[in-house]
């Protein structure tokens, strides 16, 4: 779960704490999301979150990029070469469903590909799965850049398309103010 951006258009306030739907933060209901779909999740924060397996990037500032590199190598020392999954703090329309519909395409993929990737309609997304074959193009992105950049690049990766119909997009980004009053209104209104 990457969780360590700046949020310089948030007003820089810390994305992960904001209140959500109920006593929890975006970040608890995230990662709530995540266990629920039934996978371990690792929080990537510019900040200790001692209330969840995470790990902090003290170079945030590196972009995007940097908070990848800092996930996967915690996962690898912890859990070896095991799939690895990508979640983004801020979209909290992604479902438990979304994540195992991917995760079941991920585990059938055929040979040859070695990432799976969520798509909303038209929308690209996440959850993405990759395996151990993709960590040696991870660690080389550099920047703002993430595994969207690698999708444009590559062929070993395929799409799995989820149904949207009849509740938010799940790619709806958390990035401005009006942004997540937006998504609080929706959220209040599926509850």
């Amino acid at each position: 779960m990457l969780a360590a951006g700046l949020a310089s258009r948030l007003a820089f306030r810390s994305k992960p704490d904001l209140l959500w739907v109920g006593d929890e933060t975006l970040l608890q209901h995230q990662v709530a999301t995540s266990q629920a779909a039934g996978f371990h999740t690792l929080v990537v924060s510019r900040l200790p979150r001692p209330e969840f397996w995470s790990v902090v990037n003290l170079s945030a500032e590196q972009g995007l990029s940097r908070s990848i590199h800092v996930g996967l190598q915690e996962i690898r020392r912890k859990l070896g070469s095991v799939a690895v999954g990508v979640l983004l703090a801020d979209q909290p329309f992604v479902t438990a469903s979304d994540i195992r519909a991917v995760w079941h395409a991920f585990s059938r993929r055929p040979p040859g590909v070695h990432a799976v990737r969520a798509r909303y309609g038209a929308v690209p997304g996440h959850p993405v799965f990759f395996d151990p074959a993709w960590d040696s193009l991870v660690e080389a992105l550099t920047g703002d850049r993430g595994l969207g950049a690698l999708w444009r690049e590559r062929s070993d990766g395929v799409f799995c398309d989820v149904e949207v119909k009849g509740r938010p997009q799940p790619s709806f980004d958390i990035d401005t103010e009006s942004a997540y009053h937006q998504a609080l209104m929706w959220a209040r209104e599926e509850a």
